[in-house]
């Protein structure tokens, strides 16, 4: 079973989240700041992340780097953001994030993007793509 962490301070959001990608058979973890996100992502060695960018204790993008840092730079990172900031996409493409969603995000666009990430086989070439901010999918 793939192990899905959610790293949001939207507790609201994260369990409806959480409801989804375990309907979908994903073990989920949740943390509700980036530290201790990265300590769930070191302990449990998640398949993948979803983490907010505006976080207390630990902004998104600085906790993924750190989890270059560590080892863990094969985790592919997925942004979620209410965040309106005007190059917070310049921003984010510096740390090659899996996939980028504007909150309110359509939960089943997001669980699809993880789906497809999740089952990518290592033969091919990196599909997916950080989608700019107001692309489709």
């Amino acid at each position: 079973m793939k192990t899905v962490l959610i790293v949001d301070d939207d507790r609201k959001g994260a369990a409806g989240l959480t409801v989804r990608l375990k309907a979908a058979g994903y073990r989920v973890l949740s943390a509700t700041d980036g530290i201790e996100g990265l300590k769930l992502a070191i302990h449990h060695q998640p398949d993948l992340i979803v983490m907010d960018i505006w976080m207390p204790f630990g902004v998104g993008i600085l906790t993924a780097q750190r989890l270059k840092h560590i080892g863990l730079a094969n985790v592919p990172v997925i942004f979620v953001t209410a965040g309106r900031k005007q190059d917070l996409w310049a921003i984010v493409e510096e740390v090659d994030p899996a996939g980028f969603f504007e909150k309110p995000y359509d939960a089943k666009q997001l669980v699809g993007t993880i789906d497809m990430l999740l089952t990518q086989t290592c033969l091919l070439p990196a599909v997916a793509k950080p989608l700019r901010p107001s692309a489709a999918l």
